[in-house]
């Protein structure tokens, strides 16, 4: 699937689940790096930026944000697809990344925390966590 085609398709499915921040504040963001086949490669082949524009909206776009993001994710294309598969709700969406990052032979998930987890905690991560277990 080329660039384009693929955000497009990530979009649909994103701006419809405000569940997946449930918990956060709004403006909390994500960056998104997607790459083709492998986490280790050089070059990805999508990044886009997710962000909580209230409790009722997420937005997306592939423009740089004024927001810095709470957390990098990266994933391989065959990964967020296979996330996104019939438009799952977020509590099964996190039940299929949490199945991902435990298989690391395949190597298609991984995550970075880009602020200090005492930010991340005061800005409502603490019930994200326990909510979706992480």
């Amino acid at each position: 699937m080329d660039s384009k085609a693929l955000f497009n398709k990530l979009k649909q499915y994103f701006s419809n689940k405000p569940d997946l921040m449930r918990h956060l504040h709004n403006n909390a963001c994500w960056e998104y790096k997607i790459y083709h086949n492998s986490l280790k490669e050089q070059k990805f082949k999508l990044r886009y930026y997710l962000f909580k524009k209230d409790e009722d909206k997420l937005e997306i776009t592939q423009e740089k944000t004024n927001y810095v993001p709470d957390l990098i994710l990266y994933f391989t294309e065959e990964s967020i697809l296979q996330l996104i598969h019939d438009n799952p709700i977020a509590d099964l969406y996190y039940k299929r990344y949490h199945e991902m990052m435990k298989d690391i032979s395949k190597n298609k998930v991984d995550n970075k925390i880009n602020k200090s987890r005492f930010n991340l905690l005061r800005l409502g991560y603490q019930k994200w966590q326990k909510d979706f277990n992480f």
